[in-house]
């Protein structure tokens, strides 16, 4: 691997780490479990710009850095995230790469709309109740509107082209 792409993935998991440790700092607006998301910026940002293995390697090194960070490795907010991250970045994969109608503003939503479904699933089983399920239609519209956001932004450094500009001085 290009020394110089290895720098850039440092760099971008270090970007994700930090913001997501930094939002979680950020108080919920009154309804649980809400968070902008902004971590899926990198995310996004990496699978448009260095492709899949490099954000997988960064979306799952930042879910576990941040639960060690954070003290909840292996609780049930770490499968949250964990099964949240998975099911996004799955979805987000296979519109971005396969699904090309989609912009990366409708990729964002449709992830964030995944990752709030991951995370109820693995509530709903944790607590074995069903219930949890009338909580997703208040928690998906909070997806829809953060997952526009960080769309935005993601579209927004994509065409600055930082990162095509460096593909390409540095051949990788």
């Amino acid at each position: 691997m290009n020394t110089h792409k290895l720098v850039l993935i440092g760099v971008l998991s270090a970007s994700a780490i930090v913001i997501a440790i930094l939002e979680s700092f950020i108080p919920s607006i009154g309804i649980p479990g809400i968070k902008l998301g902004l971590a899926n910026i990198v995310i996004l940002l990496t699978i448009y710009e260095l492709g899949v293995m490099e954000a997988a390697f960064i979306n799952i090194l930042r879910v576990l850095i941040v639960a060690v960070v954070r003290g909840t490795l292996l609780s049930m907010g770490f499968f949250m995230s964990l099964t949240g991250a998975f099911l996004s970045f799955a979805i987000m994969v296979l519109f971005a790469l396969t699904i090309k109608k989609f912009s990366v503003i409708g990729v964002s939503v449709i992830g964030a709309i995944f990752h709030v479904v991951g995370q109820i699933i693995v509530a709903m089983i944790y607590l074995d109740s069903a219930y949890i399920l009338f909580y997703l239609p208040i928690i998906a519209l909070s997806a829809i509107i953060t997952g526009i956001l960080v769309g935005i932004v993601t579209q927004a450094i994509i065409r600055t082209g930082v990162i095509k500009k460096q593909r390409e001085k540095y051949n990788f």
